[in-house]
């Protein structure tokens, strides 16, 4: 099996929140109005997060030395999947990147880190909508592995005039969930940090237009367009 060398470069699982709001657009008095509902998503919402949970959580990455200046990388995915592999330093350069050539449910190959500075680094691999993110610490080509997290894109679906948000939060961070017309935001809602996050948003009373809805996480920000017609 070959290695790849590096040179510097520059460049617990807990019962579902259930939510239903409601927002309340009027455009000739210039403000918006947000009624919160206490009542439960329909069966279809749960029903796709208990699909995202068979879908997501089967990628796995191990990184471990393996003799002097290398150290293996080895994927495995329950499924046949192209791999995107990149290395970031701190200052967020991007050192190297990779996407396999087939899908395969396995990838394995010894890396040479021995060439970069030391310092903490990103390893990230993604497939689909799943991605495992690897804090490494080099020191002279040996790597330690800090950290690993897991994150995974969230779910938007619109139906009945209704927006349907599923996410499942592995890091259990705090959340926030956004509504905006263009720069103007319409509503805005802290989560709480649950493994499992299920809200719906009432769109009926908006008017016609394009919309978009924002989620963000201590790491990451993913935007969904919606259109009302």
């Amino acid at each position: 099996m070959k290695s790849t060398s590096f040179a510097n470069t520059n460049t617990n699982e807990q019962n579902p929140q259930k939510h239903v709001d409601s927002i309340r657009y009027f455009k000739n008095l210039n403000f918006v109005r947000m009624n919160f509902l206490k009542s439960i998503l329909l069966g279809t919402a749960l029903i796709l997060v208990s699909g995202a949970v068979m879908a997501t959580g089967n990628l796995k990455v191990d990184i471990k030395p393996a003799g002097e200046h290398k150290t293996l990388v080895h994927i495995t995915n329950a499924q046949s999947s192209n791999y995107e592999i990149e290395l970031v330093n701190s200052k967020g350069d991007v050192i190297f990147y990779k996407k396999t050539d087939s899908p395969s449910v396995l990838y394995s190959k010894y890396y040479d880190f021995s060439k970069l500075e030391n310092g903490t680094y990103s390893l990230s691999v993604n497939i689909n909508k799943e991605k495992k993110v690897n804090t490494l610490k080099l020191n002279k080509g040996r790597v330690e592995v800090l950290e690993q997290r897991t994150e995974v894109e969230p779910y938007f679906t619109v139906r009945e005039n209704r927006l349907e948000l599923s996410y499942l939060n592995y890091a259990q961070e705090n959340l926030s969930l956004m509504f905006y017309d263009g720069d103007k935001l319409l509503y805005k809602k802290k989560l709480e940090p649950e493994f499992t996050i299920v809200q719906g948003l009432d769109l009926s009373n908006l008017e016609s237009g394009n919309y978009n809805a924002v989620l963000t996480t201590e790491n990451n920000h993913f935007e969904y367009p919606v259109e009302i017609k």
